[in-house]
């Protein structure tokens, strides 16, 4: 799980690196997940995965990588653009809180003081980490980054549903082939750059983010989850941020203040207590940021 962790927390490094570039964005997330598409797919034969199920949950997880990936993806790095790559993960990481929120709105679902506590210290929380002086600046990185956790919430309230019905590497090849549909046509009709890489730094960048950030952390993630279990695997995994924190800090220079540390600290125990009850939600073995 600590491996699946530090896969994941590259993500909003890899953005960093790619604004800090002036990399094509749009055609980079492309190929990764064109790329991790063929991965899972040979993997699924590899495996001998039966082909055999219901085509209901395997248009579901093409939809679900066409439409939320695409969604929650974009938001992602808009926030990554706009208030860097370690509050981009905290907000990211406030999914729990809107999943309880979800909860109580939809399914009238009793909550217990616990939760209503940890409501408290993951508002408190995105208070801290946003720097008032600036706050004017950054709203739109904020409810980007609020955006992508709702995105999150609402794909493991509804999505989970279909993913848990197919082997993790069906799934996870018709999330990201419907990922890749998608910003194959929001690169072509969006950006002027080439569908395909034009030089080696792209190249390079496209490569590790189908190895580092998508295939083999998935790959670390469902086994770690058959090993340790789901309640286990969700408090490991809020390990994610601190990495993306301290690394974000050592090769972007990215601040790191008291501020900033003690609403991280209050935004990961908030999602520690709140995915304890939740865990039964978010054991999908798939992540789609």
């Amino acid at each position: 799980m600590l491996c699946a962790a530090c896969g994941y927390a590259t993500v909003a490094l890899f953005g960093k690196w790619i604004y800090l570039n002036n990399l094509p964005l749009y055609m980079i997330l492309t190929w990764r997940f064109g790329g991790a598409a063929i991965v899972f797919a040979l993997l699924s034969k590899i495996w001998q995965q039966p082909a055999s199920f219901c085509r209901k949950e395997k248009r579901a997880c093409f939809l679900l990588g066409l439409f939320c990936d695409l969604i929650q993806t974009t938001l992602f790095f808009l926030t990554v653009a706009e208030v860097g790559a370690s509050i981009a993960t905290l907000l990211l990481f406030t999914f729990p809180l809107f999943v309880f929120l979800l909860q109580q709105i939809l399914f009238k679902q009793q909550a217990t003081p616990m939760q209503w506590l940890s409501l408290g210290m993951a508002l408190l929380g995105v208070l801290l980490i946003v720097p008032t002086d600036q706050i004017s600046l950054n709203i739109k990185g904020i409810l980007c980054g609020l955006g992508t956790a709702i995105t999150y919430a609402i794909y493991l309230c509804y999505g989970a549903h279909f993913t848990k019905k197919l082997p993790a590497s069906i799934s996870s090849t018709y999330l990201t082939t419907g990922a890749f549909t998608g910003f194959a046509l929001l690169t072509y009709f969006t950006q002027n750059s080439s569908l395909l890489p034009t030089s080696a730094t792209e190249l390079l960048t496209i490569l590790s983010m189908i190895a580092i950030a998508t295939v083999i952390p998935l790959l670390c993630l469902m086994r770690g989850m058959k090993l340790l279990g789901a309640a286990q695997s969700a408090m490991l995994f809020t390990i994610e941020p601190v990495i993306t924190i301290f690394f974000a800090a050592l090769l972007f220079k990215e601040p790191l203040t008291i501020r900033i540390l003690s609403g991280s600290a209050l935004i990961l125990l908030s999602a520690l207590l709140l995915q304890r009850k939740n865990v039964s939600i978010e054991s999908s073995d798939t992540e789609i940021v």
